[in-house]
């Protein structure tokens, strides 16, 4: 990570949890399911970076390092969101044209849990109506948006370059 940060104009270089989808992919806003929506298009990357074997994306999982500066020139992670913070975090790099670097092979074994166990308690904590209902009041105010949604299966439309979605893992902040 850090010889990629410190060779390369990556902003932030990530890796992904033992057991989880891959989270790293493409940040979109448009019109989903009728309506203006924020996706993340889990597995989306632009571009390979060969001497290292990953990739260009948008986002990653929570496991990165970066580099100091352009995290707090963006006002780091947001203290209001409890839940989907990532994706507001990585929002605000893309916004400003930050680098973001996915390598498959940099993984973070949680042996505390299973991966089952943890993606138990997780959701149990993601899907708490109190804290779902705040996260979608304060994502809408940002972003003028009425969903955000997390698509694990797409296809690329081949006249336009557009991510179609699939198959949508996660949906938050639906009313």
């Amino acid at each position: 990570m850090i010889e990629i940060l410190d060779t390369t104009d990556a902003t932030l270089v990530g890796g992904k949890f033992e057991g989880f989808m891959k989270f790293a992919g493409a940040l979109r806003f448009g019109n989903y399911h009728g309506r203006e929506e924020f996706a993340i298009f889990s597995g989306h990357c632009d571009r390979n970076l060969t001497k290292w074997g990953c990739e260009q994306c948008d986002s990653t999982s929570n496991i990165f390092m970066a580099k100091t500066q352009p995290v707090l020139e963006i006002g780091g992670w947001s203290e209001e969101l409890l839940i989907a913070e990532h994706a507001d975090f990585f929002v605000k790099m893309k916004a400003v044209g930050n680098k973001i670097v996915y390598c498959d092979d940099i993984e973070v074994i949680n042996q505390q849990e299973t991966p089952e166990e943890r993606s138990k308690n997780y959701q149990k904590l993601r899907y708490d109506m109190g804290r779902k209902n705040r996260m979608f009041r304060l994502m809408n105010a940002r972003y003028n948006v009425n969903g955000l949604f997390w698509c694990s299966k797409y296809e690329v439309v081949e006249e336009t370059q557009e991510l179609k979605c699939l198959e949508t893992k996660h949906k938050i902040g639906y009313c």
